[in-house]
């Protein structure tokens, strides 16, 4: 137990150090953007609402059925049927993002930022951006935590995500398979196809500057999170947009979501 606190404190030493290089660099974020590049492409104006409006459309018309199919079933298996087919569903829908990417962007999916080439530089950069903005995400929760124990008591606690409370609810080993894969793996993929790949783009399109599109989509992101969850949330999406404007690449905003939704599926499990 001491040497979880000592590498979380390790951590977060790192993160503080990264973040204040970060604001000295950029004169508080200022000079962040200045190089930020608009994504040329031939993108219609319907397609972000489309998929969005799609996407819901779809899963409420299969969830209905699904429901119905499982009733009688025990609530594991009823929570892995009804996810087993929201995965199939946000793949199909991922691979027609991905499609419409190829087809409206220049350079194809160069240009919308999923490009294999440099992907393990992605991947490092993406692990410092998270180390940087975690203790900021970190704080935000714990604020929330301490006002809601202060005006509701001792007994207040923080709403979970459902997709988390799916994994520690149920032991079944299939099920906890099932669900880490989506919540680790398939939801960032697929938020960050529809929010930074779709929308962010979409934004700038809009002649909106790449600070302006970066938050703009981070509030829309967050408010479809938990309440509580609304500042962490803002601080993360806010970083992932920044990484995919300062880089043009997709896959490191990806992996920042990664890394996010995994270590808090390891910590929930540690607990």
């Amino acid at each position: 137990m001491i040497g979880y606190y000592i590498f979380g404190l390790v951590v977060a030493a790192t993160g503080v150090g990264l973040f204040i290089v970060w604001l000295v660099k950029t004169n508080f974020g200022t000079k962040a953007l200045e190089d930020a590049k608009l994504r040329q492409n031939s993108m219609p104006d319907y397609l972000p609402l489309a998929v969005i409006f799609g996407w819901l459309g779809l899963y409420a018309a299969v969830s209905n059925l699904t429901e119905n199919f499982t009733s009688k079933m025990p609530g594991w298996q009823q929570k892995f049927i009804s996810y087993s087919v929201l995965i199939a569903i946000n793949t199909i829908i991922a691979v027609f993002i991905i499609l419409s990417a190829r087809r409206y962007f220049e350079a194809g999916l160069k240009g919308f930022g999923l490009r294999v080439k440099g992907i393990f530089r992605d991947i490092a950069m993406a692990a410092a951006m998270f180390i940087a903005v975690w203790p900021l995400v970190y704080v935000s929760l714990y604020i929330i935590l301490l006002i809601g124990r202060i005006i509701v008591g001792p007994e207040f606690q923080m709403e979970q995500n459902e997709g988390l409370t799916v994994i520690l609810e149920y032991n079944q080993l299939s099920l906890r398979i099932l669900m880490i894969f989506f919540a680790a793996v398939l939801i960032p993929i697929f938020e960050e196809l529809v929010f930074r790949g779709l929308l962010q783009n979409y934004m700038r399109n809009l002649n909106y500057g790449p600070w302006q599109s970066i938050f703009i989509i981070s509030i829309i992101f967050s408010v479809l999170h938990p309440l509580m969850h609304f500042p962490a949330i803002l601080i993360l999406s806010v970083c992932m947009g920044y990484a995919y404007e300062k880089s043009g690449s997709l896959l490191r905003s990806i992996f920042i979501h990664i890394f996010f939704n995994a270590s808090t599926i390891a910590l929930a499990l540690l607990r």
